[in-house]
């Protein structure tokens, strides 16, 4: 495997093997690294909130993230780990008194976080 990416967590598919230990947000260990994940493990990155994974890849690492999301690459947003955390650090005081445990909120979170990281990305852009 020549490199690794990171994906927003939505993105993974069963086949990918996972480059890095996804934890979650109190750094319990949640799946290790080098996983070949499965349908449910998928399941486990969504039930517990989890944004983004690093994942194997066989060719080029900017080649793949392009192709991981299409739309992103035609608007030239395709988002780093950077800016996907900076994003998340904005968001959290916003959703301080929502249940992140419920599916839906975690889901609206995840679209939040994006969002403002397309933001961000598009900022610090020269």
């Amino acid at each position: 495997m020549d490199g690794k990416i990171n994906i927003p967590a939505g993105q993974a598919a069963p086949g990918m093997v996972l480059a890095e230990d996804v934890r979650d947000r109190s750094g319990r260990l949640l799946l290790s690294a080098g996983l070949p994940l499965r349908e449910k493990h998928i399941r486990v990155l969504k039930t517990w909130g989890v944004f983004q994974v690093a994942v194997w890849t066989d060719s080029q690492p900017d080649a793949d993230a392009e192709a991981i999301n299409p739309d992103q690459r035609e608007r030239g947003t395709v988002l780093d780990e950077m800016a996907l955390k900076r994003a998340e650090a904005i968001m959290v005081p916003a959703f301080a008194h929502a249940n992140l445990e419920h599916p839906i909120m975690q889901r609206l979170f995840q679209i939040a976080v994006e969002r403002v990281a397309r933001q961000v990305h598009l900022k610090d852009r020269p």
